[in-house]
């Protein structure tokens, strides 16, 4: 099997890699490297099952080229700032919707019959139901949401054309190692530059799930070796879920930060888009074995670890 994988060097992406490295798979990375990072892969450069194709998404001969002979595609490759899609209309539209199309075209024209693809749970938006079912009514409350719906609808129209199976993948917030953005981030970043006054949206009542990155692969593996359907949707995320207080509490311990005065900027403070309560479902995946392994409080800690020893913030 050779699997393709867009987004390769990016934070999911890259574990991803490892794990069909570590299980002598042949892996193609298509990356352009605009918020993938070499130092993520570079452990794989010598492997002769390995193959980076420095590019982008918009090249569709390049992509169509690079494709041939694949057997597997993880499309993971998407504009994953949500909040820029405020101000800039058409972002999520090119980089999500369109860019999906690119690659459900190579497919095609490769004859590449499966697909696995990160979604997310934004689609639900302001859900109605928690811990919110696969079955749950699309209601996006983003433009970066509303695409990532729309690709799903495309990726079963190709499927329904061309006997393609896919894998979507809705997933809460994944953190660990080689984490790049979000709320860890944010707040350490926030820190080293005032250690003292810490300045936070909302008023620290939302609920946020989020899973440890070597849990969420496991899971995506789970799925893909144990899902029988020509469409498959599943829910990624932890039965766990915590307010984003008690999240920016455990990085100022686990950062060791103390005698912080944190300010809260109220409930209207967030940006547009933002949903107040995020919790996903699992009692399908954990119908197929899977359970995380870890704590969302290890999850946190392991996050802050790498991202302070690597000097990222």
């Amino acid at each position: 099997m050779k699997y393709f994988v867009t987004g390769g060097a990016g934070f999911i992406g890259s574990h991803i890699v490892d794990k069909l490295i570590s299980l002598k798979k042949k892996v193609i990375v298509y990356d352009n490297f605009s918020t993938g990072k070499m130092i993520f892969i570079k452990h794989h450069l010598k492997n002769p099952n390995f193959k980076l194709v420095k590019a982008d998404i918009r090249d569709k001969k390049l992509l169509n080229e690079s494709m041939r002979l694949a057997d597997f595609v993880f499309h993971l490759s998407a504009h994953a700032d949500v909040p820029s899609g405020f101000n800039d209309h058409d972002i999520d539209h090119r980089e999500n919707l369109e860019m999906t199309q690119n690659v459900l075209e190579a497919m095609y024209k490769n004859k590449v019959r499966k697909i696995a693809f990160a979604s997310t749970s934004s689609v639900y938006g302001d859900a109605t139901v928690h811990p919110t079912p696969e079955n749950h009514p699309f209601r996006p409350t983003s433009l970066y949401g509303a695409t990532k719906a729309a690709c799903e609808s495309y990726i079963s129209s190709y499927g329904s054309y061309y006997d393609m199976t896919s894998y979507i993948f809705r997933f809460v917030s994944f953190i660990g190692e080689r984490y790049t953005h979000g709320i860890i981030f944010d707040v350490l970043a926030k820190l080293k530059k005032n250690n003292k006054r810490l300045e936070l949206l909302s008023d620290g009542t939302p609920k946020k799930s989020s899973i440890y990155i070597k849990d969420g692969v496991e899971a995506i593996f789970t799925v893909i070796s144990k899902a029988k359907k020509r469409f498959n949707v599943y829910n990624i995320g932890h039965e766990k879920v915590l307010t984003v207080s008690e999240i920016v509490d455990i990085i100022l311990k686990s950062a060791k930060y103390h005698n912080v005065k944190k300010i809260w900027l109220g409930r209207e403070s967030n940006w547009k888009g933002d949903n107040k309560f995020v919790q996903l479902s699992i009692s399908k995946l954990k119908k197929l074995g899977w359970k995380p392994e870890t704590t969302v409080e290890y999850g946190i800690n392991r996050t802050v670890g790498y991202l302070l020893s690597n000097q990222i913030i």
